[in-house]
């Protein structure tokens, strides 16, 4: 029993600081996907989950890192009967969204691991159920864990770590991610990730929902030609007006160098309105508000391209200079 105790405490810390790294690496990313499971909840549930929304890059930060607490906690043999106890409950409910997410087909990826391995909704269940039997272990020895020698230590260990988590889930949330996992990374050529890779029958290929248009034609294929900075507005009505002053300037510095396309899923009459306020003097387009989200995290964001290849990404707070951004082309 000693011996299971003890894989026990090890699987179980490192997957949660493991996924709990992840998650804090892309707090947008566990952002997105908490508003996917509000709005299912809200649907099939309860109405109520639809107030949760606005809380979901709060939540996001809070459970991520609660993991990489609770996975430390763990290693460190830290007050094993409130730990364990947390982890019992968090594993509860974590289990109940993917068994909800499997059966019901509803949420096609849990977002366990971010971007970085992708499960399937049976997948993410059979994992929990894993982690569930470990936790279970560890809760019912948890007496026998018990350790109160460096208590002193291990707290400041553990306060250190909450402090990590939050100073890097707000350089993430303002700025980009430390480590790009998606499928739009930089040095991404789309056109070849849209085909399935070869040699391996029945993988679906890395991105399968490119696609963009205007009022009137398909704009793929010339979105995915010549040079392109892409100025990329998840959300009209959501985005950061105030960064478009300083948008505004680099576009006109750019010149001819390089063609400048907005991009976005609202309508047509909220961009107007927008770009009306904003002074946008560049045409736009529309594509579907998951895969402009899932290209770049910040509203607006600017994607730099060349025939296809994604060169350079930008958050609106590191807005490059001309000079900087004509730079990346070859």
């Amino acid at each position: 029993m000693k011996l299971l105790t003890t894989i026990s405490r090890y699987l179980v810390g490192g997957l949660f600081i493991f996924s709990g790294l992840i998650k804090i690496n892309d707090p947008a990313g566990t952002q997105i996907k908490l508003e996917e499971y509000f709005t299912v909840f809200a649907v099939d549930i309860a109405p109520f989950f639809d107030a949760l929304k606005p809380a979901a890059l709060f939540l996001s930060v809070f459970l991520s890192t609660l993991e990489i607490v609770l996975g430390l906690a763990v290693l460190l043999k830290y007050k094993p009967k409130i730990v364990t106890t947390l982890l019992l409950a968090m594993i509860v409910f974590f289990t109940f969204l993917t068994f909800y997410s499997a059966y019901f087909n509803k949420v096609t990826d849990c977002g366990c691991f971010g971007d970085a391995i992708k499960l399937t909704p049976w997948e993410s269940f059979i994992k929990d159920i894993v982690l569930l039997v470990f936790i279970l272990v560890l809760f019912f020895n948890r007496k026998k864990e018990e350790i109160t020698s460096a208590f002193k230590a291990k707290s400041i260990a553990l306060a250190g770590a909450i402090v990590f988590c939050l100073v890097i889930s707000f350089l993430a949330i303002s700025h980009l991610p430390f480590i790009d996992f998606r499928a739009y990374k930089v040095g991404t050529h789309i056109p070849t990730a849209m085909l399935p890779p070869a040699n391996q029958p029945g993988e679906i290929p890395k991105i399968t929902n490119f696609s963009m248009w205007s009022d009137t034609a398909d704009e793929t294929e010339n979105i995915l030609s010549g040079r392109k900075l892409l100025v990329v507005i998840h959300e009209a009505e959501k985005t950061n007006t105030d960064s478009f002053i300083d948008l505004n300037s680099l576009l006109s510095a750019l010149g001819n160098d390089v063609e400048a396309i907005a991009v976005t899923a609202s309508s047509g009459q909220q961009f107007e309105t927008l770009r009306h306020d904003i002074q946008l003097a560049i045409p736009y387009i529309y594509s579907d508000a998951t895969l402009l989200k899932t290209m770049i995290r910040s509203n607006p964001g600017l994607v730099l391209m060349e025939n296809g290849t994604v060169l350079k990404k930008w958050h609106y707070n590191d807005m490059p200079s001309a000079s900087d951004l004509l730079s990346n082309f070859r």
